[in-house]
């Protein structure tokens, strides 16, 4: 039977989890949208055969830097935090072979007979 703490554990895991997932679907609609509307923008351009000059303002220059960096940051974020779970989980395996090896040592051990030596 799970301790609570355990229990609460996988609950904060799942809620994270989701909570993430729900986040990256909310960008990836978004990225798509923002897809759909460059597929606009290029349709005009082929139907009228000839370039509009746009250029993009500095507000716009700056929002879309200002997107940049923060995805930037939440891929690291992410990828820091996979780093350390990652190592925590390769540090219990290595702890739980350990512990194995040694009780089959101890077990090799005890099952020599004592009057054979």
């Amino acid at each position: 039977m799970p301790r609570p703490k355990e229990e609460v554990m996988d609950y904060a895991d799942d809620e994270f989890l989701t909570w993430l997932e729900d986040h990256l679907n909310y960008l990836e609609a978004y990225t798509h949208r923002m897809k759909m509307m460059m597929t606009v923008y290029r349709e005009i351009k082929d139907e009228f055969r000839e370039g509009f000059g746009w250029i993009p303002t500095r507000d716009f220059i700056s929002t879309v830097n200002r997107l940049k960096k923060n995805l930037d940051t939440l891929f690291f974020e992410i990828l820091t935090h996979q780093k350390s779970i990652i190592s925590a989980l390769m540090m219990w395996r290595e702890t739980k072979s350990s512990k194995k090896k040694s009780k089959k040592t101890e077990k090799k051990k005890q099952d020599v007979d004592p009057s054979i030596m």
